[in-house]
């Protein structure tokens, strides 16, 4: 089964922020290890972002959830894992609301 990946609108700037070649790792492995089996790959978050999980690319992670039933798996938020800056980001979007981008790449 492909899962479908829906990216929250901010995430093109994340991925800007990264540079072009953490970017290029980051999207590759999203788009590798998500579509085919996003429960298998990352680890669920706690506390504010449950329902929520992390996966480790590197110093970055990507904040995602997956929508079983839609299967969807939403990408919140990408960034460097560093001072925890990436689940603050994630947390902000969250509380302010699901802003989709519904194609393929962010």
């Amino acid at each position: 089964m492909t899962w479908k990946l829906i990216y929250h609108s901010d995430v093109a700037e994340d991925l800007e922020r990264v540079g072009r070649a953490a970017a290029r790792r980051i999207v590759r492995t999203i788009d590798d290890r998500l579509t085919k089996a996003p429960l298998s790959f990352g680890a669920p978050l706690a506390g504010n972002l449950a329902g929520f999980r992390k996966l480790r690319i590197g110093d970055y992670r990507a904040v995602y959830q997956v929508r079983e039933q839609q299967v969807i798996v939403f990408v919140l938020a990408v960034g460097h894992r560093r001072d925890m800056e990436i689940y603050r980001t994630a947390l902000d979007r969250k509380k302010t609301g699901a802003d989709l981008h519904s194609s393929g790449r962010a």
